[in-house]
């Protein structure tokens, strides 16, 4: 089956712009990369995902002091 390019694989209809989200990548259970999903701005179907290699570095929650 030959993909025709630039058409939505859901809904046919020619692909000229997308949606673009922030999401977080998941590895092994840990959050580890932000990354971006492309989908369609018909039908709303994810038509890629990839690293964002542009994003800043995650903010990690510094555990809390424990007082005996």
């Amino acid at each position: 089956m030959a993909m025709i390019h630039g058409e939505c694989p859901k809904c046919g209809k020619r692909v000229l712009h997308v949606n673009i989200e922030n999401v977080v990548g998941v590895a092994d259970g840990t959050s580890n990369a932000r990354c971006l999903s492309y989908s369609c701005i018909h039908c709303h179907v994810v038509l890629g995902v990839q690293v964002d290699h542009r994003a800043k570095p995650r903010s990690r929650a510094k555990p809390a002091a424990t007082t005996p």
